[in-house]
């Protein structure tokens, strides 16, 4: 819900492609800083604490933000601005940072190896569900509470996730014996050389980095497609979020019995990206409401069915004491490089303009997608080992 009330706020502030992007480039941009260091603590400290805190500080600044658009609304303090935020946005971005890689390497702690493929699908499906439940709700109380209200419940929703924290049962934990500066700097260049000596790993990663460069900033410029492109209204744009979660939840279902039943991952996720390519592509270029929501069914399947796959390859490719180390790079490459390909499309849309009755965006967005299919066709034909992962 905060995320969709967000979006709408900024449009809100401006119109401007390329400063919609700088938004999302500024508030991810720890994501891009301390996305290495962050899963090496992931790997050095207690993990059950490092998710408490992190749960605890986005509280608060879903709060902050809250209270700021409250008192604008109220005319106590209308002078707000993106660049509060932005300042907000990049507290909680750090702890987002912290939290995302140690989330991640818990899976496997949890449920082991055997029922891990599913255990990350379901946990996409769980997450999914909420892209589906939250922009609906969001459509129907955006009105009634306005956008603080979405903050101020989204603030309120982190007391549960802190409560499931410490009710669940984790393994035991061993504090390493080293864990001064030093020696977190000399874990994160050993994780970098472990990523280096392993050509499928850095492959998977390299997928994920195109496919987020190029793709994933579509939910960047999701207001301007649904104001300037579809001409639709709040709940509208309510649900075009929910079309997106749609097609991610029956994605993530699919996958927990395709990546336990079928062997041919690498094959799987090849498709799955040229796929997500032609959907962006097909999205950006529509201009009629019900084929961009059907596409947008497909984006966000498309998107889901890769980014499961590469996170079930590389967890099971890599070793425990590396675990968190490599799913830093992977949230770094799905978490910390979409803003940068947000940049680099609103850039692209400023410069290109309108033409032959598309707006910018579209034109920038259906080049990014066509950079996914044929890097999709590139890999098919030049790295056939990809094919046989399994």
């Amino acid at each position: 819900m905060q995320a969709v009330a967000q979006g709408w706020l900024v449009r809100e502030l401006t119109a401007s492609p390329a400063l919609i992007g700088f938004v999302s480039f500024a508030g991810s941009f720890p994501q891009i800083a301390f996305s290495l260091f962050s899963g090496v603590y992931a790997d050095l400290f207690n993990r059950r604490k490092l998710l408490l805190w992190t749960q605890i500080v986005q509280l608060v600044c879903a709060a902050a933000l809250g209270l700021l658009v409250l008192l604008r609304d109220w005319r106590v303090w209308p002078i707000l601005s993106i660049w509060h935020i932005i300042a907000i946005s990049f507290a909680s971005g750090l702890a987002t940072t912290l939290s995302n890689p140690t989330y991640q390497a818990l899976t496997l702690d949890i449920v082991g190896r055997e029922d891990l493929p599913s255990a990350v699908a379901l946990n996409s499906a769980q997450y999914n569900l909420s892209r589906i439940i939250g922009p609906t709700i969001n459509g129907l109380l955006l009105s009634l509470i306005g956008v603080a209200g979405c903050y101020f419940l989204n603030s309120v929703s982190f007391l549960a996730v802190v409560a499931a924290l410490l009710r669940m049962q984790f393994p035991p934990w061993n504090p390493p014996q080293q864990r001064d500066s030093r020696e977190v700097v000399r874990q994160m260049i050993a994780g970098l050389r472990y990523v280096r000596g392993r050509p499928r790993v850095l492959s998977l990663l390299g997928i994920t980095t195109v496919t987020s460069l190029f793709g994933l900033p579509y939910l960047t410029f999701m207001p301007i497609f649904a104001r300037d492109v579809l001409h639709l209204n709040e709940r509208g744009f309510s649900f075009m979020w929910a079309a997106i979660g749609a097609g991610a939840l029956i994605s993530a279902l699919m996958m927990a019995f395709l990546l336990t039943n079928f062997r041919r991952r690498g094959r799987l996720l090849l498709a799955a990206t040229l796929l997500f390519g032609l959907v962006v592509i097909a999205f950006a270029l529509s201009r009629n409401p019900t084929l961009s929501m059907f596409c947008l069914m497909l984006v966000g399947g498309g998107m889901v069915s890769v980014t499961i796959t590469i996170n079930t390859l590389l967890q099971t490719l890599v070793r425990d004491e590396m675990r968190g180390r490599v799913m830093s790079m992977y949230t770094l490459t799905i978490l910390g490089i979409p803003p940068i390909g947000s940049l680099l499309i609103g850039s692209l849309a400023g410069l290109i303009g309108g033409w032959a009755g598309f707006n910018g965006a579209q034109l920038a967005l259906a080049l990014g997608g066509a950079v996914i299919v044929l890097f999709a066709v590139f890999v098919i034909l030049a790295v056939p080992r990809m094919r046989e992962l399994e």
